[in-house]
């Protein structure tokens, strides 16, 4: 269901205009680009009343901390699954790598160690005991291999302990992702915030988004993050950072969410 980023209020299909990508809100009037409009089921109001598990507001001295976790028993097994499978092939040619680097630049290879097609202490490649040049070929060849393999761990770690943070103070202000002090942050000006968009990626298939989508805040920078929040959880996080950052206290949809007095106010 496509819903007006500033009203809230559901917008038929009559009202959207699949070739100039622009979609007619007929509460407010406002035109608005098609991935910029909020697909859910549910309203704002019933989206902040009632917090999907692992979504919090922390209020903290003048500011607030804005939590959504990352946990999903489904996304760890699929990517701890795809990381073990991955891991498991490209260790035997990296051990093969080190061995031919241990030999080559050390000595024979220990024979404790679990290299594959070692003879005589030294690796061998197509018959023949693998030379310094074809060692360092294997090394670099391999990178893009451990790049994607170490990524997928990442990712199944994330799914386990990972939580996207949005904190919002007047000294200093950014949005996280990581797990513990292993964190990536993008800061922003919470002063000169404009527009908070729940927007979609280029790449759609059959008007289902959901997968795809990212906040995108708009400050003194424009900075995306929480790709990889669950829909529920990031459609929460996208309507209590509009909440707290731009709407005042009279045109709040929930109440009870703390007050950022130094925050000026734009009611979008």
């Amino acid at each position: 269901m496509q819903r007006c980023p500033d009203c809230d209020e559901l917008i038929s299909s009559e009202a959207i205009n699949i070739q100039e990508g622009f979609a007619l809100c007929p509460v407010c009037g406002r035109l608005t680009k098609l991935s910029e409009l909020n697909f859910s089921n549910r309203s704002v109001a019933e989206t902040l009343n009632d917090p999907p598990v692992g979504c919090s507001i922390v209020p903290m001295d003048q500011g607030v901390v804005v939590r959504a976790s990352l946990r999903s028993i489904a996304g760890f097994v699929f990517s701890a699954g795809f990381a073990l499978f991955w891991n498991a092939i490209v260790s035997i040619f990296l051990l093969l790598a080190i061995a031919g680097l241990y030999a080559n630049l050390i000595g024979p290879v220990p024979a404790w160690f679990p290299a594959p097609g070692v003879k005589d202490g030294k690796p061998e490649m197509n018959g023949a005991p693998m030379n310094l040049g074809e060692t360092m070929f294997l090394c670099v060849f391999l990178i893009p291999f451990v790049a994607i393999g170490t990524a997928m761990a990442g990712v199944a770690l994330l799914s386990l302990f990972g939580k996207v943070e949005v904190i919002i103070d007047e000294f200093n202000s950014f949005a996280s992702m990581g797990i513990g002090f292993f964190v990536w942050k993008q800061r922003f000006d919470p002063f000169r915030v404009d527009s908070i968009t729940l927007n979609s990626n280029a790449c759609e298939s059959g008007g289902r988004t959901n997968s795809n989508r990212v906040i995108e805040l708009r400050s003194d920078r424009t900075i995306k993050f929480g790709s990889l929040l669950q829909s529920d959880r990031l459609e929460w996080m996208y309507a209590a950072l509009k909440e707290l950052m731009l709407k005042s206290t009279t045109n709040r949809t929930n109440s009870n969410l703390p007050v950022l007095t130094w925050i000026p106010r734009h009611d979008k």
